[in-house]
C-alpha cells in the first residue's frame, strides 16, 4: 500500500486543537466534530423514542420468546465510546450500536426493552448458539467463518480496517512497515484483516479494544489493527495515540443471531431497511458515533431481506 501517511493527533485535553504532524499543520476541527468533548453527551433516546414499530411480527422460536419474555436479550459490550459505553451519570447505555438494540427491540415490542449482557470477541458464538442471547449487536464483523456458526442481518454498518500508532511515531507510512512488529488485534476479523493486509507482523491478541488500546498507550505493541469504528471511537479521546490515515479491507458489522431461526435473520433484515429508508439510522449515526466521527460518512445500508447480502 503506497499511500502517503498524514497522521491525526487527535487532543482530549482541555480544549486542545486538532494538529496535523505531518508539518504541524493545522486541520479543521470540523473533520472530527467534537473531538475535546469525546462522547461524553451521546444519547440516543430522542432518536430511539420517535423509532419505527413493526406492523406485524411474524411467528419464530425466539421472535416468540421474546414477546412472551417482554425484552430483548443481546450481548454486546458496555465500554466502547460512540458506540456502546454505560454513561457513568445515568448508568445506561449509549451509542451508536446500543441504539440500534434498543430500536431493534422497539421494533418488535413496541418498547425499548432490552436485558443486556457483556460478550467479548471469543464467546459471541457460543452464546448465540446456545441461546444465551437472541441477538449480538457489537460493531460484529461478518466474516465467512463466522457465518458458518452464526446468522447476520445487516450489514447495518461497513467500515474499514485502520491502523492506530504511538502520538508521535513516523515510522508508519504504509500497511507493510508493520511487518516484523508487534500489532495488537482482537481474534476473529481483526487478527485476519491483519494477515492478509500484513502476514508478516506479530499479532498480539487481546480479547477486548480495551486491553489492545491500554496496550498502545503503555507502549508494550508498536501499533493496533482494528475497524476504524473502534479505533476512532479510542483515538479520540487521548493524547497518547494517533489514528493514521491509512486504510485497507472491509468490515460489515451484522446483526449476529443463532443459526437455527432464519424467520428472525429476515425479520432483522426487514428492520435495517426500515431505519435506513425512513431517516432514522442517519439520526441515530448524527446523534452517537457521528458527533467526533466526521471522517467516515457511513452511508445508510440497504440489505436484501430475504438473504440478508448486500
Amino acid at each position: 500500500m503506497n499511500t502517503t501517511r498524514r497522521t491525526l493527533l487527535i487532543g482530549a485535553a482541555s480544549g486542545a486543537g486538532l494538529l496535523a504532524l505531518s508539518g504541524c499543520r493545522s486541520i479543521n476541527p470540523e473533520r472530527l466534530g467534537k473531538a475535546a468533548d469525546g462522547f461524553a453527551n451521546v444519547d440516543q433516546s430522542p432518536v430511539v423514542e420517535a423509532g419505527p414499530i413493526a406492523t406485524t411480527v411474524p411467528s419464530s422460536p425466539i421472535l416468540d420468546d421474546i414477546r412472551k419474555r417482554g425484552a430483548l436479550r443481546y450481548s454486546g459490550t458496555d465500554t466502547l465510546p460512540g458506540f456502546s459505553q454505560r454513561s457513568p451519570v445515568t448508568r445506561r447505555l449509549t451509542g451508536f450500536d446500543a441504539g440500534i438494540a434498543m430500536l431493534f427491540a422497539k421494533y418488535i415490542l413496541g418498547e425499548p426493552n432490552l436485558e443486556f449482557s457483556k460478550s467479548g470477541a471469543d464467546t459471541r458464538e457460543a452464546a448465540l448458539q446456545n441461546h444465551s442471547v437472541d441477538a449480538t449487536i457489537a460493531t460484529y464483523s461478518i466474516t465467512p467463518n463466522r457465518e458458518k456458526l452464526v446468522n447476520f442481518a445487516g450489514p447495518y454498518l461497513t467500515v474499514t480496517s485502520g491502523i492506530a500508532c504511538q502520538a508521535g511515531d513516523t515510522s508508519i507510512h504504509r500497511s507493510s512497515d508493520l511487518a516484523g512488529r508487534d500489532v495488537a488485534v482482537q481474534p476473529g476479523a481483526a487478527e485476519e484483516a491483519l494477515v492478509r493486509e500484513v502476514p508478516a507482523a506479530r499479532p498480539v491478541r487481546f480479547e477486548e479494544s480495551a486491553q489492545c488500546f491500554s496496550a498502545l498507550q503503555q507502549a508494550r505493541v508498536n501499533a493496533w489493527v482494528a475497524n476504524t469504528a473502534i479505533l476512532t471511537s479510542r483515538a479520540s479521546t487521548d493524547t497518547r495515540t494517533e489514528l493514521t490515515d491509512l486504510r485497507f479491507g472491509r468490515s460489515p458489522f451484522g446483526i449476529g443471531l443463532p443459526k437455527d431461526d432464519p424467520v428472525i435473520k429476515d425479520f432483522a433484515n426487514t428492520f435495517i431497511n426500515t431505519i435506513a429508508a425512513d431517516g432514522t439510522w442517519q439520526a441515530l449515526w448524527d446523534a452517537t458515533a457521528g458527533t467526533v466521527d466526521r471522517v467516515t460518512n457511513p452511508e445508510p445500508p440497504l440489505t436484501d431481506a430475504a438473504t440478508g447480502g448486500e
